[in-house]
């Protein structure tokens, strides 16, 4: 979101992450997702919603320090509210682009 808000090409900004140590299998798989912003369900928010919040109730079980998984449950939470429980999970693009006033 930072690089496209700042003018920053994001098909481009994916090529360049892919080739270093910030490259993963999500880019990879998601990558048309994110630049169509087509969101047709592979794994649907809601279960994707679902199961975090089964490692974060393990986690606090645990003791276990997952900030981030909480940021994204949260984050998950927003899109359901929105009524896109439904999308796939890589929808969390709206949820970003909504908090920044900025579409990809």
């Amino acid at each position: 979101m930072l690089a496209s808000k700042a003018g920053v090409d994001p098909e481009r900004l994916l090529d360049v992450l892919s080739g270093g140590l910030a490259g993963n299998r999500v880019m990879d798989v998601r990558r048309r997702n994110f630049l169509e912003h087509d969101f047709t369900p592979r794994l649907q928010a809601r279960a994707a919603h679902k199961d975090l919040g089964i490692a974060l109730r393990t986690a606090r079980e645990l003791g276990v320090y997952v900030p981030t998984t909480a940021i994204v449950d949260q984050m998950l939470a927003a899109l359901r509210a929105a009524g896109d429980g439904g999308l796939d999970h890589s929808a969390l693009l709206k949820v970003i682009e909504q908090a920044s006033a900025h579409e990809i």
